[in-house]
């Protein structure tokens, strides 16, 4: 009977970890990207060609576009909204929502490139679970500021200042785990040991690029891309492994629901499935790095089922390159011997009318 009951709570243990886990998958690469190289360049040349033949009256209408038209200066902030909900058994066990303001502002343009700068404020409470008497000491970190930069047709590079941001939040880390287990010192030591991959992740810069441009890599995910809207795309995808090794393989359908082109506007939307056995794969990377490997564990993952699938809607400016709103939802679905459980994740992101 303790063998069994010791089973039942390790499973227990071991569903709500996999669902903790899953916010990894929730802030990394989460959209599919398309090899542009040359796709840009065959762009490049349709932007260049209209404008010295002056084409402007004549619009292809079985393709969209989408190319950055800004200038230093521009801004626009956004309503960012993040919806995590969780399930176990059919009954919900979380609702949480968090929302901010985003601004998006040009610092510099060349030829080539633009320079931007993306600020928000973080919520520390809701996302670190940190009382709220101890949040005036994490107060250094309530304003996170990113410089990046993209190509003259508006896809995303790279961070600039990706050290900063990275030292910040390791420096972040180290605090909660100070904090949260300063009166427990077992309790100290585990959230370091939970800690320590993570920190890992904003040791690199591919790391941060992905946790820390989520937002972005929707924002962004369009531009640079010149779409045949008569048809769906289907393609198969590799979303990059933040903890190394193999990437996680996907299956992706991207499809146009409608295009105004006197407004510069259109709706699409992408779908894609993450592969089972490599999400399980990375899961079980994920235990050994925590040291949560286990006998118990392994035998749990060689039945257990992890489905992860996105839904995404994009409603965007393709001139000037702006997004109007983008909802994104990826839904994941575990079932670990007894224990079933979904959790959906949604960040919305809105743009803001100037009065």
């Amino acid at each position: 009977m303790v063998k069994n009951k010791k089973n039942i709570f390790f499973l227990q243990v071991f569903f709500y970890i996999c669902l903790w886990i899953v916010e990894v998958f929730s802030q990394s690469d989460v959209v599919a990207h398309f090899e542009k190289t040359e796709m840009k360049k065959k762009l490049l040349m349709v932007v260049m060609l209209i404008v010295t033949t002056n084409l402007f009256s004549q619009v292809d209408t079985t393709k969209v576009a989408f190319v950055s038209y800004w200038s230093i200066g521009d801004s626009y902030n956004f309503k960012v909204s993040k919806i995590n909900q969780q399930w176990k058994e059919g009954s919900l066990t979380k609702d949480q929502k968090q929302e901010y303001v985003a601004n998006f502002t040009v610092i510099d343009s060349t030829q080539t490139s633009y320079t931007i700068k993306w600020s928000y404020e973080n919520d520390l409470g809701n996302t670190y679970k940190i009382p709220e008497k101890l949040l005036n000491r994490f107060s250094k970190y309530k304003i996170t500021e990113i410089e990046y930069k993209t190509s003259e047709v508006g896809d995303l590079i790279e961070i600039l200042n990706w050290k900063e941001v990275g030292e910040t939040m390791n420096s972040m880390f180290d605090d909660i785990v100070e904090v949260l287990g300063e009166e427990d010192e077992k309790k100290k030591e585990t959230l370091k040991t939970a800690m320590q991959p993570f920190k890992q992740i904003y040791s690199s810069k591919q790391g941060v690029e992905q946790l820390v441009l989520k937002e972005l890599q929707y924002f962004h995910f369009p531009m640079g891309v010149e779409f045949d809207i008569t048809k769906p795309m289907f393609y198969d995808e590799e979303l990059p492994n933040m903890f190394g090794g193999n990437p996680i393989k996907a299956k992706a359908k991207l499809y146009f629901e409608d295009v105004d082109f006197d407004e510069s506007f259109c709706t699409f939307k992408q779908e894609m499935s993450l592969n089972p056995d490599d999400t399980r794969e990375i899961l079980k990377q994920i235990f050994k790095k925590m040291n949560l490997d286990d006998k118990g564990m392994e035998k749990a993952f060689k039945t257990a089922v992890f489905e992860i699938n996105d839904r995404n809607t994009y409603e965007y400016y393709y001139n000037p390159g702006v997004p109007y709103k983008i909802e994104a939802i990826r839904e994941t679905t575990i079932d670990i011997d007894k224990e079933k459980g979904k959790r959906i994740d949604k960040t919305i992101i809105e743009l803001i009318y100037n009065e």
